[in-house]
Formats: C-alpha cells, structure tokens, sequence
C-alpha cells in the first residue's frame, strides 16, 4: 500500500517570531475530534526552540514530499522514463542557483528562509 498523506498534525503561528505558537497533539483539527473522540492537543507559546524545531520538520517534510512530487510528475510527463531518468539542477558551475537567494529588496520566502537558516 502506498500512503500519500502525512499523519502528523500540527500548526505553526509566526514561527520566525519572538512569540511563535505551535500546536500539536493527537487530536485531529475536525468537530469529531474536539467534541466526541478521546485526543489532545498541546499549544505552546513563546518558546523558540520549539518553534525552530517545529519549523525545520515543516522544511523537512515539504523537501521530502515536494521532491517525490516533482518526480512523479517528471514521469507522468515522460512515459518510458524511470526516476534516474530526472535531473534537476541543484548546482550550477556559474552559481545561477543562489541569484534568488540574494536578490537586493528581496522579502520573498526564500529571503525569510535565508535569513531564519543564517541565524540573522
């Protein structure tokens, strides 16, 4: 059987804030699991740490999945194909890579994401 949902639940407010909140538990964010079902659910404000680490398994999770979409939809694309079939350029010799990373004014995700990963 090939799963394609994530069973992990949780729920991140301004995580890059000096007051992040992260909600988490086993309860499930429907009427049936706050009403009826025997679940918790822990909310946890202003610690960074927590927040740091919740962000990073939401980056880790998201690479991990993205990449797997990515592929799929490679191979969709392509029939014959196989999955050493993709290429993607991670790097570049000419560092065209890092251009969107290190754009002057930029305040895009990826700048927010430089700068949490920097520890600026």
């Amino acid at each position: 059987m090939n799963v394609h949902w994530v069973h992990t639940k949780f729920m991140l407010a301004d995580p890059l804030s000096d007051d992040p909140v992260v909600v988490t538990g086993s309860a499930n964010f429907s009427k049936a699991s706050t009403d009826n079902n025997d679940e918790n659910m822990v909310v946890i404000r202003g610690n960074q740490r927590v927040g740091d680490i919740y962000l990073g398994e939401f980056f880790r999770l998201h690479s991990h999945y993205a990449f797997r979409q990515a592929v799929a939809i490679f191979l969709m694309n392509n029939p014959g194909k196989t999955p050493d079939d993709f290429k993607q350029k991670f790097l570049i010799e000419d560092g065209d890579w890092t251009a969107d990373y290190f754009t002057p004014g930029d305040r895009s995700a990826k700048f927010a994401r430089r700068m949490y990963f920097s520890g600026s």
